[in-house]
């Protein structure tokens, strides 16, 4: 868990009265105050960097810059809930964490898996947001570098920046590229060694301002060590028709619908779609009333009609969707092999109150409507995909 709260100081001093000042303030205004703080300390530590952090800088995002938060994503209460636990709550009830097994002891990361295009970079960007902590963004090709021993300074500058930087939340998307197991990379000692790093420095981190999240549509295929350093482990599925529609309303939040467009029946007819999916499709629709638009002007200029003016805000109607539904199709598809081993991963090792292990072929995927909860990781559970406005 990110730790935010701050030792004890003497209460007479100006550092003692700005903790008392904190405690009695409220978690909006904590968060608002670390925002701050931390555009300021993005600022400060890019002064002091040597060069291999100076690398990782075009992964850093300032919490302030960040759009994306909470009330931008949509996932299942149960998602939200376990990463404000892990990460938001100690910024507004520090005071909970400074005694007992919270202040000795934390959970060393969280894991998001579930199919491609869900919003899984987007939880991550919205844990940062509502913290107040910086994103430290990691890729592959970051981490892989042509010399060797390259790699495991690479790794090394990745904790070393996190802790100037914090609070931190260390994102690895696309975990699997770095973190695949060691016994199915063949004999790549780079591979081996830069896990290795990884798993040296991830022990020796103490520091409670810095926490590790990771995404991956191929769980299965990660490191068991390091599997074991992800005990929280949540799922992000693809969205339910209610949940379809929720998400088409976020990304529809600012534009006109004619009274012909119906977000339930075209959520309806997107039963496939993940929320990246989604807003491809809103966008599509909004450029196909663009069209629509310039063909008007056009027209009425060989008219001769110099009076002719658009509105001054476009309105989106259910032929622009139609249209769309044409041109972007589900990204997903029932006969995606991984989609099975997600399932499989999912029962065996994912983050899920009271789930049924399942044995055999087939995994229970209960009733069904045009075939989409037997596209889903998991049936009948509400689960749903987040996806940004």
């Amino acid at each position: 868990m990110i730790n935010f709260g701050k030792k004890d100081k003497p209460p007479g001093s100006q550092e003692g009265q700005e903790a008392h000042a904190d405690e009695n303030s409220g978690p909006n205004q904590k968060a608002d105050k670390q925002k701050r703080a931390g555009s300021k300390k993005v600022e400060e530590v890019k002064k002091n960097l040597n060069q291999h952090e100076t690398k990782l800088l075009t992964g850093v995002a300032d919490s302030q810059n960040i759009r994306t938060g909470f009330d931008d994503v949509h996932a299942t209460p149960e998602t939200i809930e376990a990463l404000k636990t892990l990460t938001t709550l100690s910024l507004m009830r520090p005071e909970a964490f400074s005694y007992g097994v919270l202040a000795s002891d934390r959970l060393p990361g969280l894991m998001l898996y579930g199919p491609p295009g869900t919003g899984k970079t987007l939880l991550a960007k919205a844990v940062a947001k509502e913290s107040g902590a910086t994103v430290l963004e990691i890729s592959g090709a970051q981490i892989y570098e042509k010399y060797v021993g390259e790699g495991e300074k690479m790794v090394r500058a990745v904790f070393s920046l996190a802790k100037k930087l914090s609070p931190c939340v260390v994102f690895i998307d696309e975990a699997d590229a770095i973190f695949g197991s060691r016994s199915g990379a063949g004999n790549r000692n780079t591979h081996r060694e830069i896990i290795n790093q990884f798993l040296r420095e991830w022990d020796g981190m103490d520091d409670h301002g810095v926490f590790m999240m990771v995404a991956s549509n191929r769980p299965f295929d990660l490191d068991d060590a390091v599997l074991r350093r992800l005990p929280r482990r949540l799922l992000v599925d693809l969205p339910v028709a209610k949940d379809r529609e929720s998400i088409l309303g976020i990304h529809l939040k600012n534009e006109a619908l004619d009274d012909s467009v119906s977000l339930a029946n075209l959520a309806e007819q997107t039963p496939l779609y993940s929320g990246s999916d989604l807003k491809n499709l809103c966008v599509s629709a909004a450029l196909a009333c663009v069209r629509e638009e310039n063909g008007l002007i056009t027209r009425n200029e060989k008219d001769g009609n110099t009076d002719f003016k658009l509105p001054e805000k476009r309105t989106l109607a259910k032929r622009h969707f139609d249209k769309a539904v044409q041109e972007i199709s589900a990204s997903i598809s029932e006969d995606m092999a991984s989609l099975n081993a997600i399932r499989k991963f999912d029962e065996q090792y994912g983050d899920r109150k009271g789930r049924k292990k399942k044995s055999g072929y087939g995994f229970g995927m209960g009733e069904q409507k045009v075939d989409e909860s037997s596209v889903r990781v998991r049936a009948g559970t509400g689960d749903s995909a987040p996806s940004p406005s």
